[in-house]
């Protein structure tokens, strides 16, 4: 039986890799902005782009997006960062994005072809390269990626009006309340936190040394004058007694030494050092959120004293990260 020559196929291949390879250096490929030039060069790109995200996202697992929380806690950084480009219920991109080129999509009308859910959060992330699509600004913050992805799937289905209450005008006040006392959907409160906690933490998010994606959007715009001036604005150390989970009280109080947990209330109680946040009155859900944040990133969660955390965390379960968080939260 004859064998088969490979040869050719070898030689096939090893020119059409070349071709590959040269194909930028012959000028081929459009790269200008300009709307009136060609479209291959965008209908190249953009095929690239779904294949490389398609095979990079197909075995992400997914998370629940059906949370109204999540949908709220996304939804001012939407405002602030997204609206722009995309368009939201209560208004077209602005004038530029229509200069950009490729243009963003109006998500608004895309979201019902967005699928699946690993895709979408896999382009919130990571961005798309060639557009003005940027990545995540903390790469450690898939929970608030995840937020994102809740919103995008609930946008097309808000009024203008359930979009603009949700969505404010990207200040302070539309998420953690107009005297820091908080918001309804587990955004902190600040106003049980000393202003000197507050400027040390908008501080280490414009810095990037505090990983949160949403809080670094917005500390970036501020200076050291508007961040201490927000800092006594919101610090009012307001005194809220713990109360509820006796479980999450011995574990303050006490600690778990057998699992190298440090009592919470020698750095967060009401007498403890102002650098520390204090906890009484937090909202629940968060305080759960930053427990589970330091248990999967340690140190790198970032923050003056995250280290301290880390450290103080020990092999504290599930269970009782969540019988800490009843404790102290409300």
């Amino acid at each position: 039986m004859k064998k088969h020559n490979l040869r050719p196929y070898i030689v096939g291949g090893v020119f059409g890799m070349l071709g590959v390879a040269l194909l930028p250096v012959t000028g081929v490929l459009n790269f200008a902005a300009d709307p009136e030039q060609s479209d291959i060069t965008d209908l190249y790109f953009r095929l690239a782009s779904r294949q490389s995200i398609a095979l990079r996202s197909y075995d992400l697992a997914l998370q629940p997006t059906d949370d109204t929380e999540m949908v709220a806690r996304a939804a001012g950084h939407y405002e602030m960062v997204c609206a722009d480009c995309h368009g939201s219920p209560a208004g077209p991109p602005a004038r530029f994005a229509h200069d950009l080129s490729p243009q963003p999509p109006l998500l608004m009308q895309q979201m019902d072809r967005w699928r699946p859910d690993a895709r979408l959060f896999w382009t919130v992330k990571h961005g798309i390269r060639r557009t003005a699509m940027p990545a995540w600004p903390s790469q450690q913050r898939d929970d608030e990626v995840w937020d994102m992805v809740a919103f995008l799937g609930a946008m097309p289905q808000m009024s203008a009006a359930q979009y603009r209450a949700m969505a404010g005008t990207a200040t302070c006040a539309d998420c953690h309340g107009k005297n820091g006392e908080g918001g309804a959907d587990g955004q902190p409160r600040l106003d049980i936190l000393t202003p000197d906690y507050i400027e040390d933490a908008l501080q280490a998010f414009r810095d990037g040394t505090r990983e949160s994606g949403t809080m670094k959007a917005v500390a970036a715009q501020l200076d050291a004058a508007m961040i201490a001036g927000l800092a006594v604005r919101y610090g009012k150390a307001v005194e809220v007694a713990a109360e509820g989970n006796a479980r999450g009280s011995e574990i303050a109080r006490l600690g778990v030494p057998g699992d190298k947990v440090a009592a919470c209330d020698s750095c967060h109680g009401a007498n403890a050092d102002f650098r520390y946040p204090r906890l009484s009155g937090q909202d629940a859900g968060y305080l759960l959120n930053q427990l589970k944040l330091f248990e999967a990133l340690g140190a790198e969660r970032g923050g003056p004293h995250a280290n301290v955390m880390a450290h103080a965390i020990g092999t504290l379960s599930e269970d009782d990260m969540e019988a800490v968080a009843e404790w102290y939260g409300e």
